[in-house]
């Protein structure tokens, strides 16, 4: 029987799908009904009382809510729900020009009132324990699943660029580098509606890129598998990228950013690469077909995981 309750006020979102097992939790996934920003207060009070309904019928004894926003928390907070924020990097730190979530109405008083508080890496860690030194901090990243292909072999000319066109996304020198590898494909399951326009003609104009939209996991997962490698980048350092995870998942090799938090997690075996276009270029023309086996990487990465979350459950038990 589940004993919590995961909600995320947003279309989807795998860090919920993979964290909620281990947490005895069950995923409230509540979409956006507008794509429109100006319209997400309306939204946002739409997933307050679905929220709130479905707590008020299954009577979870502890809420973990996914944040941004962090008025996801507020059902539990009204409703007098021990709660837990999972709060992703924007709620502390400023991402491509972008105030912080943590810095709007009601974020901080939301955050002190929390249970406990989920942070992703060491480094986002020390940047919220400046900002609120009382709060209980726990740091667990993505739980690391094996994701075994559903057929044999990868496509040696095919890229998998695991990205979502956020502001810490070089994309302008993510599409210059595809130009530059004609004989690569590059499949994108982004959204090119969240590019602004310049960048989004560019992106249909590439002939050698694949654009799938968003895709139901067991395609997903296909694509990964059979794709020679998966391609992640960002400028932002303390990003911890889920598409670095999803590699690691599947045994596929991974070209990814190369900042100090990303070497140290992820460069004993990816690929670092600078955010330039021949940086890009020569570590995609290298590549070669080849069987890894992460399952080394995996343990000790799940280990660490497991154990933080084993002492967050604890903490809510004496509660």
């Amino acid at each position: 029987m589940h004993k919590a309750l995961f909600v995320v006020w947003k279309n989807y979102q795998r860090r919920a799908e993979v964290l909620a097992p281990p947490m005895m939790s069950e995923v409230l996934l509540i979409p956006h009904i507008f794509r429109r920003k100006e319209f997400r207060p309306i939204d946002y009070l739409f997933k307050l009382l679905v929220s709130s309904y479905v707590i008020l019928r299954q009577k979870p004894r502890f809420i973990i809510a996914q944040s941004p926003p962090l008025y996801s928390a507020l059902p539990a907070l009204l409703l007098r729900i021990p709660y837990v924020i999972d709060a992703h990097n924007p709620v502390f730190q400023n991402v491509g020009g972008k105030i912080s979530w943590g810095k709007l109405p009601l974020s901080s008083f939301l955050i002190r009132n929390a249970y406990a508080v989920i942070v992703h890496n060491r480094d986002i860690l020390r940047l919220a324990k400046q900002i609120h030194p009382d709060v209980a901090f726990f740091t667990i990243p993505d739980p690391i699943e094996l994701i075994k292909p559903l057929q044999a072999g990868r496509s040696k000319n095919q890229i998998l660029v695991i990205c979502s066109f956020d502001p810490d996304e070089p994309v302008d020198i993510l599409l210059e580098s595809i130009y530059e590898l004609p004989d690569y494909t590059f499949v994108i399951t982004a959204d090119p509606l969240k590019l602004p326009q310049n960048l989004r003609v560019r992106l249909q104009n590439l002939a050698n890129v694949r654009l799938t939209g968003f895709l139901p996991i067991e395609e997903y997962h296909a694509f990964l598998c059979s794709s020679v490698a998966a391609l992640v980048l960002t400028n932002q350092d303390s990003i911890q990228p889920s598409g670095a995870c999803e590699a690691l998942s599947s045994d596929t090799q991974l070209i990814v950013s190369n900042t100090p938090l990303i070497k140290k997690l992820f460069g004993d075996w990816a690929i670092l690469v600078e955010n330039s276009v021949p940086s890009i270029v020569d570590a995609v023309s290298i590549l070669q077909p080849q069987e890894v086996d992460f399952s080394r990487y995996r343990k000790s990465w799940n280990e660490s995981v497991f154990s933080e979350i084993s002492n967050l459950l604890n903490l809510l038990k004496q509660n």
